[in-house]
């Protein structure tokens, strides 16, 4: 059975817990942002003091490793608010909440540092197998964070969703914390797939300049011929527009119900779309 408090963390049981609505569970990423003060000892104890009201589950340094914590898993933390009539703290089974105790620019031993990937992030191995073990999918539904600045998921993304998520994407949210947090998983960070068009795109009327050399040009040619409007004298050369492209995409075009100035060359994108150039 997964502990509910993290073992190892200090722990400030401020009591005033809340149930969960239930759902997919998820942690979200805060920051302290804190300009004038970037201590774990400071930070923490506001939290179980003042700061009561908008405690999180965890304060985590990632210089040093120190965790405390104010909630027990299976309660509702108080750090986000609400979107409308959604009570974005009790979205989920779980919704951890993490106030990393970090400031965009601090300077910690002469170093300064601007994102959190760029610390040590000590505290996270530990939260990390904590997580792990209450069964939080370690990805980011809206995607990992890429910079300090809203990037607001929809409603149904957060309700329906698990995973991890930052301050700055929660609905009805506006921080912009914590910035990127690097690499969380382990493993190569994966690319996006790379879409190939299946057709060619159209490259403007202007790229269609007599003399231009290019497998596009031969993959027109084929596909003119294809829809019965070849007016080529000869296959030789016939990535090279000439005279015989000319002629015979004015055929495609008058084929495609354009007469007059508008069957006229270069092609335009409307044709070009509809004869189905195969992307070369």
């Amino acid at each position: 059975m997964a502990e509910m408090w993290l073992p190892g963390a200090t722990r400030y049981n401020i009591g005033n817990t809340g149930t969960m609505n239930g759902g997919p569970a998820r942690v979200t990423h805060h920051a302290t942002s804190n300009t004038t003060d970037w201590t774990f000892k400071n930070e923490s104890a506001y939290f179980n003091g003042g700061g009561r009201g908008v405690a999180p589950h965890l304060v985590a340094d990632p210089f040093t490793g120190q965790i405390a914590q104010y909630f027990p898993a299976n309660s509702r933390a108080l750090a986000l608010q609400n979107a409308n009539d959604v009570r974005t703290n009790r979205t989920g089974k779980y919704n951890i909440q993490i106030e990393w105790v970090f400031t965009k620019g601090e300077v910690v031993n002469g170093k300064k540092y601007t994102n959190l990937a760029d610390t040590p992030m000590k505290a996270w191995p530990t939260i990390r197998a904590w997580l792990k073990s209450l069964g939080i999918a370690e990805t980011f539904p809206g995607g990992a964070p890429q910079s300090w600045a809203r990037d607001t998921v929809s409603l149904d993304m957060w309700l329906k969703q698990g995973g991890h998520y930052t301050h700055a994407q929660v609905p009805g949210n506006s921080h912009v914390d914590p910035g990127p947090l690097g690499n969380l998983f382990g493993g190569s960070t994966p690319k996006p797939p790379v879409t190939v068009p299946t057709y060619e795109p159209f490259p403007g009327a202007g790229w269609f300049s007599m003399g231009r050399r290019s497998p596009i040009v031969a993959a027109m040619h084929d596909r003119l011929v294809a829809e019965g409007c070849g007016k080529y004298k000869s296959s030789l050369d016939k990535d090279v527009i000439g005279s015989g492209d000319k002629a015979s995409y004015e055929a495609w075009q008058r084929k495609c119900g354009y007469t007059g100035a508008a069957a006229q060359w270069p092609p335009g994108k409307t044709t070009w779309d509809r004869l189905k150039v195969p992307n070369v």
